[in-house]
């Protein structure tokens, strides 16, 4: 019985380490006391409590959604496309959610000051409309034969995100200065601007996405077998494959609209869950949402605290983690070692 459930144990203990490690540092250091006895009872100086309630709690939240948005979003998009490099940013998902922001402030920016309820839904919807865009127009373009071409998928992906990052540039150039604030911090990649509001926000649009996935998640795992196999079980690919897109697309918008364009969570995470599940056996998805969360608190932490006060863009750091990673990839592919 211990032994089936080591690996969400490891899990679970690096997820309170790395929780308790990114409340605890920042420009002003706590000790393990004071971080506990502020976290439980709010106890502590007035400084601490307003540093620790109003900016690092929110900050380690934010980081927490985030994390889980895009290692999610990254397991739906290696299982539906049978690809262990399919990733929100190398496939030009994440640019094309910061393109459809950008394009909402650029057709009705001067007419909304301050987003509202209706205003903040219709960036949503123009963000969803640019990251199933992206994936279908990469879809289209690396089909060949009725099979996924795995190096024209990724040279596809990055295309897609070069040319949208470049319209992004483009339009961020005919919108107001408040705006442009906004998408550069997208561009950017920084969570430093979080606020409760904002971790509210993205609560109501992940975590119902997550009891979605938890429930879905036989469907999800049948998606990695051939489509030939399913359609013999009757099982209706297509179908599943649309919702498991767009359950991916909302958590890829959300991400976007409140942290800017992260790469490599998805494609990391994944890769790092398999070593402590074999098989992809019980808890794997909730392994995935755990070091999702996990590394975006290291790398927040990281970025925050080397170069204080100065403080690095997150792509920054994951980039040093993720590009090694992508090149070992792409090669054991070319050997013919990767599977899907």
């Amino acid at each position: 019985m211990i032994k089936k459930y080591r690996g969400l144990f490891v899990c679970i203990v690096l997820f309170l380490i790395t929780f308790l490690l990114g409340l605890k540092m920042g420009t002003v250091k706590l000790s393990v006391t004071e971080t506990l006895q502020l976290l439980f009872w709010n106890q502590g100086t007035k400084e601490n409590q307003l540093i620790f309630h109003t900016f690092r709690i929110p900050r380690v939240l934010t980081a927490c959604l985030v994390g889980v948005s895009l290692s999610m979003s990254g397991e739906i998009l290696q299982k539906i496309t049978r690809n262990k490099i399919a990733d929100a940013g190398i496939l030009g998902v994440s640019s094309g959610v910061a393109f459809g922001g950008v394009f909402y402030f650029f057709l009705l920016g001067n007419y909304v000051e301050n987003l509202t309820i209706i205003g903040e839904m219709s960036l949503m919807f123009f963000g969803l409309l640019g990251a199933i865009f992206a994936l279908s127009l990469n879809l289209i373009l690396s089909v060949s034969h009725g099979k996924l071409n795995m190096s024209r998928f990724i040279l596809n992906g990055i295309g897609i995100s070069s040319g949208f990052s470049a319209l992004v540039t483009f339009f961020s150039l005919k919108i107001n200065a408040d705006n442009f604030s906004q998408v550069n911090s997208w561009l950017q990649g920084s969570i430093s601007q979080s606020n409760w509001s904002s971790v509210q926000k993205m609560s109501y649009w992940i975590l119902p996405i997550l009891l979605l996935l938890f429930i879905l998640s036989p469907k999800l795992s049948l998606l990695k077998f051939s489509d030939t196999h399913l359609e013999s079980i009757g099982f209706q690919t297509t179908w599943w494959r649309l919702i498991f897109i767009l359950f991916a697309a909302i958590l890829i918008c959300v991400s976007v609209l409140n942290a800017g364009t992260i790469g490599f969570v998805g494609l990391i995470v994944p890769a790092l869950t398999k070593i402590f599940f074999k098989n992809e056996g019980k808890g794997y998805l909730l392994g995935v949402c755990l070091n999702g969360m996990s590394l975006l608190l290291i790398c927040d932490l990281l970025a925050r605290t080397l170069f204080i006060p100065n403080e690095l863009p997150l792509n920054a750091m994951l980039g040093i983690i993720g590009v090694p990673y992508l090149i070992y990839l792409v090669y054991q592919s070319r050997k013919g070692v990767l599977k899907s």
